[in-house]
């Protein structure tokens, strides 16, 4: 498996695994749950995706996936779920909707 980024107007937003580009394409183009949160998930107040503009995938520079293994390790040992199933944000992220904040 290697590390993925969405990007959403030059911006990387979230890291993942996928065995090839073509699966981190497909997994991210399928995936309704992920464009959800894209679409409700805010940084510095603002969506992190406006629902229309492309969600493209690249490789992973050295420096993301050292974050999403740091962070992916930190979640596994929390949850004990799958290291490669993790979800990385690599900007903050706020959910408006969450009435705890």
């Amino acid at each position: 498996m290697k590390t993925y980024v969405a990007e959403i107007d030059g911006r990387a937003v979230l890291a993942f695994r996928a065995e090839d580009e073509r699966e981190a394409d497909a997994w991210l183009k399928s995936s309704e749950a992920v464009r959800d949160d894209l679409a409700v998930l805010e940084n510095e107040g603002q969506p992190l995706w406006d629902g229309k503009s492309e969600i493209s995938v690249r490789y992973a520079s050295n420096g993301e996936t050292a974050l999403w293994r740091q962070r992916a390790a930190e979640r596994t040992e929390e949850d004990g779920g799958p290291l490669d199933d993790v979800i990385v944000f690599l900007v903050p992220v706020a959910d408006p909707t969450d009435d705890d904040e």
